[in-house]
């Protein structure tokens, strides 16, 4: 294997990753991140709306706090809330030093991009920041193993490019490459975000928590023929969202909270699937009706307007839509700085879980990626400053023999990948009952047997689709193990055969780790 050193590597280079890599070398230390495709390129972040929420005001912050809180359903950590309300805006303001192409607005940033990767303007600024302090980035290299000694640590990837395995070695990791929301059939989420992060931090060691806990975004386009479009919040109170039978399905559906599609994510796409899932409706988002000033309610909504209207007709007729996998709230358990429960091993962004509980509010979830991006990069820092230890070459070793357990498998792995992806959609998403998420577990269990079967020895990209099927498979079964376990309703996990939130038994976290023959070992923490 290829090898080289670094004090910090950093797995993933969407904006958490990108923010902690400023914080390593600002103290001065080396430092790699590493990414699947091009830096920024293939992350939620470049794909996303770009709004984050930071306000400045004691009373802003209050409501910033409450917000949060309330959507996250009583199951937020409160030392991490506490932080990120304080600090997000702080990060907020270090961006526009930076010179983003943003405009802030009533406690929200708007970022300045290319409808409709909006993000695109955020990485943009933090990669112009990395690059400029002298980090490193090693582009298109998937990551297969993460591993941590007692002064030192690895990860093992895999350069479809080249056909090269490559070991690379550190003292502290950061992982940053959280979400999954790719291993649903509908996603608004880059292809490739299929829970790497949450795999590989289980399998360091790490604790993982909430993975129930999927957000489905509830507008978004559904076209036929066209990829899901997120379509700003606070355009479907303007306008009428309705079903065929012209029905209001807020007033319908008794959503009440204000904007819907911010502040009542799990609500509205629970509703959505049900009338056009269940019911076979289509729902409508009408906007014709709009005025200049409700196409102005934010800079969002403004930004999109010409893409609504010239692409999809807004002006002319109704928008068809229908829900998308969206974001983790689930993820590896972290302090308040990022540090796992392994040490050396840091994580940040949608990789960690805990700060938004079980459902998250719109425009929290890049402000998270930025406030412990910072704070993850700089306990790396000083961790990685540690006088030197370890065994480095046995590292390698373990690295070296791992990567040929990854080289034999099935070579049907994107065709298995969409499979999978049929099943998380039908029995493992917005709406869940007891014999679907076993029929789901059942199907699962028999991709990941067809995939490990050693009867191929794939190169490339059908080595790539086979790394990434074997840990989509894993990530998915934790994901449906959580749901079938967790009885009750709360926020974005829903089972239709206990629609209720019960407090009482199920206020707190299912967290999981894995024993020392590599089972899933399970544990309720009451809050």
């Amino acid at each position: 294997m290829e090898q080289t050193s670094f004090d910090v590597i950093v797995i993933g280079s969407g904006a958490a990753g990108l923010r902690a890599a400023i914080s390593v070398r600002a103290a001065g230390l080396s430092v790699c991140v590493v990414s699947k495709g091009s830096p920024g390129k293939s992350t939620c972040t470049g794909f996303s709306a770009g709004v984050m929420a930071g306000s400045a005001g004691e009373d802003q912050r209050n409501a910033h706090r409450q917000n949060t809180v309330t959507a996250g359903r009583g199951l937020n950590a409160s030392d991490l809330v506490d932080i990120f309300v304080a600090e997000a805006p702080l990060r907020l303001s270090e961006m526009i030093q930076w010179g983003i192409q943003a405009e802030l607005i009533d406690g929200y940033l708007y970022a300045k991009g290319r409808p409709p990767a909006l993000g695109e303007a955020i990485v943009r600024c933090l990669l112009d920041k990395c690059k400029a302090l002298g980090a490193c980035f090693w582009d298109h290299l998937l990551v297969t193993d993460v591993l941590l000694g007692k002064a030192d640590a690895g990860i093992g990837a895999y350069e479809a490019s080249s056909g090269k395995w490559v070991a690379l070695t550190a003292k502290a990791l950061i992982l940053a490459a959280g979400g999954a929301s790719a291993l649903y059939q509908r996603t608004d989420n880059p292809r490739p975000i299929l829970g790497d992060g949450y795999r590989l931090g289980l399998e360091a060691g790490a604790v993982l928590q909430d993975m129930e806990f999927v957000q489905f975004y509830p507008l978004c386009i559904s076209e036929p023929g066209t990829t899901p479009l997120v379509i700003p919040p606070r355009l479907a109170d303007r306008g009428r969202l309705i079903n065929d039978d012209q029905e209001d399905l807020l007033e319908k559906y008794s959503i009440r909270e204000r904007p819907a599609g911010e502040k009542a994510r799990d609500l509205l796409s629970q509703a959505l699937f049900k009338e056009v899932y269940r019911n076979h409706q289509n729902a409508w988002l009408d906007l014709r009706h709009l005025s200049e000033e409700d196409w102005r309610v934010d800079p969002f909504a403004a930004t999109l307007r010409t893409l609504l209207s010239k692409r999809y007709g807004a002006d002319s007729r109704p928008l068809r839509v229908a829900p998308a996998a969206h974001h983790t709230m689930g993820g590896i358990i972290t302090d308040p700085v990022g540090a796992t429960a392994v040490p050396g091993l840091f994580a940040a962004g949608e990789a960690a879980g805990g700060l938004h509980g079980a459902n998250r509010m719109g425009g929290n979830a890049l402000s998270e990626t930025l406030v412990f991006g910072a704070r993850a990069g700089c306990a790396a820092a000083v961790w990685a400053g540690r006088p030197e230890g370890g065994d480095r070459p046995a590292l390698v070793k373990t690295l070296t023999d791992r990567a040929r357990e990854w080289s034999y498998g099935t070579t049907n792995g994107a065709h298995l990948k969409e499979k999978l992806r049929k099943i998380m959609w039908e029995d493992g998403g917005i709406i869940r009952e007891e014999k679907g998420l076993l029929r789901a577990q059942d199907a699962v269990k028999a991709i990941r047997q067809e995939a490990s079967r050693s009867s191929s020895q794939p190169r490339g990209r059908e080595l790539v689709d086979l790394i990434e099927l074997r840990s989509a498979a894993r990530v998915a079964a934790i994901i449906l193990e959580a749901a079938l376990q967790r009885r009750e309703s709360r926020g974005a996990h829903f089972r239709e055969d206990f629609p209720d939130q019960n407090d009482e038994q199920w206020q707190g976290h299912l967290q999981v780790h894995l024993s020392s023959d590599g089972e899933n070992v399970w544990r309720f923490n009451p809050k």
